[in-house]
């Protein structure tokens, strides 16, 4: 194997290692509806899908998907959303209720230090 091919396998392997993942968050449960999905953007895969794709809300059960990306159709992302304490990012695409978007378009400004995006 050429030193010029050897050069490149690592190049190959960051590629890889950086390729994109989401979790598409779904609740199961007869409350309110939540339907969101996670873009990772720079989280280590092993921590974003044990950790960040793990919703912990007391008294709801969610469905979670691992895919390639998050599916078309959200009515706002919060683009390279940060979580607190860590310098981590994710892009967080919204499905369930337009009627929330101020108060997500807010937390994820103000907050999560994310740049808001409407209808996509």
């Amino acid at each position: 194997m050429s030193l010029r091919l050897l050069s490149l396998f690592p190049l190959c392997l960051l590629s890889t290692l950086a390729m994109a993942e989401a979790c598409l968050i779904e609740s199961n449960d007869d409350q309110l509806p939540i339907r969101m999905c996670q873009q990772n953007l720079t989280i280590p895969a092993q921590l974003f899908s044990d950790s960040f794709c793990q919703p912990q809300i007391p008294d709801r059960s969610f469905q979670v998907q691992m895919l390639k990306q998050c599916p078309e159709g959200a009515y706002g992302i919060c683009q390279g959303a940060r979580s607190e304490g860590v310098a981590y990012q994710q892009s967080i695409h919204y499905y369930s209720d337009p009627d929330d978007a101020p108060v997500l378009q807010a937390y994820c400004e103000q907050i999560s230090q994310g740049r808001w995006i409407e209808n996509p």
